[in-house]
Formats: C-alpha cells, sequence, structure tokens
C-alpha cells in the first residue's frame, strides 16, 4: 500500500518532510521525537525524508506543493486538514491535533 492509500483510512496521519541537511527539519525530528507518546492513539506519525523518498515526495509535492522542508501535513480521511512550512513545537502541534479531532468527532 502507498502513502497516498494510507491516508485514506478513519485515522489522522501528521507527515513530516524533512531533509537530513536541514537544521530547522533537525529540531523538528526532535519535537516530533518528544511529542510520540502524548499523540492519541488514532495519530499516526509519518516521515519522509524528500532526498530519500522520491516516489511519495513527488507524488505529495505534485498535488499539496512541498514548498521547502520542513512541511508538516495533516491528513484525514485522505483529505488535508492543515499544512504548515517551517518548524512546529511539540505543545503547538497537539493542540493543533487536538483541535481537528474535536472538529471531526461524529
Amino acid at each position: 500500500m502507498n502513502l497516498l492509500e494510507t491516508i485514506q483510512g478513519q485515522d489522522f496521519y501528521l507527515i513530516d518532510f524533512y531533509a537530513d541537511w536541514c537544521p530547522p527539519c533537525q529540531l523538528q525530528l526532535q519535537q516530533l521525537d518528544a511529542m510520540k507518546d502524548d499523540l492519541p492513539h488514532n495519530v499516526h506519525l509519518i516521515k519522509i525524508d524528500v532526498d530519500n523518498d522520491k516516489l511519495n515526495t513527488i507524488q505529495f509535492d505534485a498535488v499539496y506543493q512541498i514548498m521547502g522542508v520542513p512541511t508538516l501535513m495533516l491528513f484525514h480521511q485522505g483529505k488535508l486538514v492543515w499544512k504548515h512550512s517551517g518548524v512546529k513545537f511539540k505543545d503547538d502541534l497537539l493542540a493543533i491535533i487536538d483541535q481537528y479531532q474535536q472538529l471531526n468527532k461524529h
């Protein structure tokens, strides 16, 4: 199953597009690692190295325009619900995820 199919699920998918040579990306990865234990069970964190995962990078860039790294995207049921270029800190990210989960409760 490719990533575009994976994000069609009922859960939330937070994707981080990053590069190893990018200092802000390294800071973002630290923030993501710090929050992984605090993520709700229905939120999946996916890290995409834009230099090493060309297929996913090209597919997502064609549809969602990745203008730089780091770029974060939050998907729910295959729809992009939030996108941010640049670093977001742990508490901000958890608040954003919570906000979208509250909006999507049935």
